[in-house]
């Protein structure tokens, strides 16, 4: 895991220098213009490193702005590469095709201003929809009929909600407005209640907003692989305080319905499915809560009705929602594989900068009829 981290992190220095050589000879040669610029991919660079190195012995306010910072700038790079990339495709193209003259290609590209700002334009407003987009939330609905059940059950489906230095109590109090409008009987969680750290989570005490989420069949969630980032045993702690069950490598049965929920794949002992479907009345509506959608076949060999799922976000970002798409047999969305049903959540909230770009942030409603 180490190695991986280190990889990443090499990779996105790399990223960093090269766009930063690029826009230092695209940019005019003008020292304040130079000293911005350069500072401003320095401070995206360090916010991250020392986030993740001191956040926890610096203020939440200083904390949370490192962190907003790094992971906008995480996004602005990625733009800003990509352009840069395809400028430097295009010189290279032209190098060997010849169908613009050399120097009318260097002036294009080389302290010119008019480029510089066009540059600029296309990023920020691929920010700004990618912002808009995120806070369109998407409602997405789907029904599954089923004899398994005396009543129709309505269940809402919530995912990957990252609270923590990005997701505020007021955006928070919203999203439990959004949920109780829908009347549900039962609320699930797919996992990523939490972000990085806990620390903000309580400051802002956004457990008091979570118990504010009303359906009468109860409150269920799984961990996810952020519940150990940020400390599985206040995690716990925290889920207990905001009034959710969270089934960890267990079952509970309520109202025609059994709901289990799995430990992330991230956990090393977590139990196998079968261990945990083995006593399992068949005539209940059986839901899956598992974080990672890894292994449909496996859930569709043990009988499960309903698995929702979230980790993915489906990338968040054009263009990583291709990669997102080639790791997952379902990234997101809908699929019936033999007489079990799965659902991909994208999340209703974020991890890192606030856009969605590609994508949409939603939440799911399940109506269970007969």
């Amino acid at each position: 895991m180490k190695s991986f981290f280190l990889t990443i992190l090499v990779l996105y220095l790399a990223a960093n220098i090269y766009t930063a050589v690029r826009i230092y000879q695209l940019i005019p040669a003008n020292l304040w213009i130079r000293v911005i610029a350069i500072s401003i991919f320095v401070l995206g660079v360090v916010s991250l490193i020392v986030f993740f190195r001191f956040g926890e012995s610096m203020s939440v306010g200083a904390a949370g702005f490192l962190y907003q910072f790094g992971t906008l700038w995480m996004i602005a790079l990625l733009y800003i590469f990509i352009l840069v990339l395809f400028a430097d495709l295009f010189k290279i193209i032209n190098h060997f095709s010849h169908f613009i003259d050399k120097e009318t290609v260097r002036g294009i590209f080389h302290q010119n201003t008019l480029t510089s700002v066009l540059g600029l334009g296309i990023v920020a407003l691929i920010l700004f929809f990618g912002n808009l987009q995120y806070h369109n939330k998407k409602r997405s609905y789907l029904t599954i009929k089923t004899d398994k059940i005396e009543r129709p059950i309505r269940i809402v489906g919530i995912s990957d909600l990252h609270l923590g230095y990005t997701i505020s109590k007021k955006e928070l109090f919203k999203w439990v407005e959004m949920i109780n409008a829908e009347k549900a009987d039962l609320v699930i969680i797919g996992g990523d209640l939490i972000d990085n750290q806990l620390r903000p989570v309580l400051t802002h005490s956004l457990d008091k907003e979570l118990q504010k989420l009303n359906a009468p069949l109860g409150i269920y969630a799984c961990t996810g692989n952020h519940e150990y980032i940020s400390g599985i045993k206040n995690s716990i702690d925290f889920y207990n305080r905001s009034g959710i069950t969270l089934l960890r490598d267990s079952t509970i049965q309520i109202d025609g319905l059994a709901i289990i929920g799995r430990e992330d794949d991230s956990y090393k002992n977590r139990k196998t499915l079968s261990e945990l479907t083995k006593n399992i009345d068949k005539q209940l509506f059986s839901i899956l809560l598992n974080h990672q959608p890894y292994n449909l076949d496996e859930t569709a060999r043990e009988g499960i009705d309903f698995q929702f799922s979230g980790h993915t976000h489906r990338g968040q970002i054009f263009p990583i929602s291709f990669i997102t798409d080639k790791l997952f047999e379902l990234s997101h969305g809908y699929l019936q594989k033999e007489n079990s049903h799965f659902y991909v959540s994208s999340g209703l909230g974020i991890w890192g900068g606030k856009f969605r770009i590609g994508t949409r942030s939603e939440y799911l409603v399940l109506d269970l009829v007969k």
